[in-house]
């Protein structure tokens, strides 16, 4: 796995309005050439946040990723975020 690539692009979508705006105009377009495997760009461009998750993606960065890349109330989906990740534990942090 390519955590360190997921984070590095979570970072940069959460850090810059049109860089998160350019990942909800085309997410394909917007992950091609980045070093993901097939599942982590998968869970990406689905914002499949459990699978992020599982994956061991940093939790700050893909909460921060979640709200830039969702719609709808910010509450509610962190509400939402919590609720799903928390049965999953604490992932492995080692890289």
């Amino acid at each position: 796995m390519s955590r360190y690539q997921v984070d590095k692009t979570m970072r940069q979508v959460v850090l810059d309005q049109q860089v998160a705006a350019a990942f909800r105009a085309g997410p394909d377009a917007f992950l091609d050439g980045r070093d993901l495997t097939d599942e982590e760009r998968a869970a990406l461009i689905q914002l499949d946040h459990r699978t992020l998750y599982r994956l061991g993606a940093h939790p700050f960065l893909l909460l921060g990723f979640m709200m830039a890349t969702s719609t709808g109330d910010r509450a509610e989906l962190a509400a939402g975020y919590s609720g799903s990740v928390a049965a999953l534990g604490y992932p492995d942090f080692e890289t």
